[in-house]
């Protein structure tokens, strides 16, 4: 019956983890490129005889994973010439104070000094790791990533995939870091087209957001009652049972 304690508030708590990630999710459902989160949890029961020969069940719950769905989000068009989207895998680099970031928000724009960077002013990176500058009157995009200023190509985007998606780290900053390099290097993507004057939308959809969160609030609210019936129950047996 103390097994039917742990149990339950195991459950609780990781219910609460889900409903961070949740939450996360329902707030950037208007961010361009967010890639929504699902929590992995993994449950196992081993049931065995202790020294006296006494049947015992043991139940483990454990946070697995936060996975990140790398599914495709919609493609809204805006028509403006700064703005690109990824139509197939990969992602735009990016230069970070500490090293190279990834993401799929391509809104972009120029600074002072005529450099292609992040709304938050980060530089992007071209396909040989160095920042884009771009001088002149008129620039275009095309779709295999070259730039062209004037007419002139002076530049390619740096475009990255990778061969184990799960192996990036969604940052505070909005942007994917590569938690093992050395073992899942960046490489150059297949089949992806880039398309200026759009901007690739969030993945998360709200309505299922929202659905999820209550199904698993009842479920909380479900896990609550079995432990206050749990503990009703040995309360019962230590004041009641134990007079008799």
């Amino acid at each position: 019956m103390v097994n039917g304690l742990y149990t339950a508030s195991r459950a609780m708590t990781h219910i609460l983890s889900k409903q961070d990630v949740h939450a996360q999710n329902l707030a950037n459902t208007s961010t361009n490129g967010f890639k929504m989160a699902r929590l992995v949890s993994k449950s196992e029961v081993s049931i065995g005889r202790n020294e006296d020969g006494e049947l015992k069940q043991k139940e483990n719950q454990e946070l697995s994973e936060v996975f990140t769905s790398f599914q495709q989000g919609p493609m809204v068009l805006t028509g403006n010439k700064f703005d690109l989207a990824l139509s197939g895998p990969g992602f735009l680099t990016v230069e970070a104070e500490d090293g190279t970031r990834y993401t799929r928000n391509g809104g972009l724009s120029l600074n002072s000094f005529g450099e292609l960077v992040t709304l938050s002013g980060k530089r992007l990176l071209d396909d040989g790791g160095a920042p884009i500058i771009l001088k002149g009157d008129d620039v275009q995009f095309g779709a295999d990533g070259s730039i062209f200023m004037d007419g002139k190509k002076t530049a390619t985007l740096g475009v990255a995939d990778f061969a184990d998606t799960r192996k990036l780290q969604y940052g505070a900053d909005g942007l994917f870091s590569n938690s093992d390099p050395e073992n899942n290097p960046a490489h150059a993507p297949e089949g992806v087209e880039i398309k200026a004057g759009y901007l690739e939308g969030s993945n998360a959809d709200p309505i299922s957001t929202m659905v999820s969160m209550i199904v698993d609030y009842r479920s909380y609210e479900a896990d609550q009652k079995a432990l206050k019936a749990v503990d009703d129950t040995l309360r019962q047996a230590v004041t009641e049972v134990g007079k008799v």
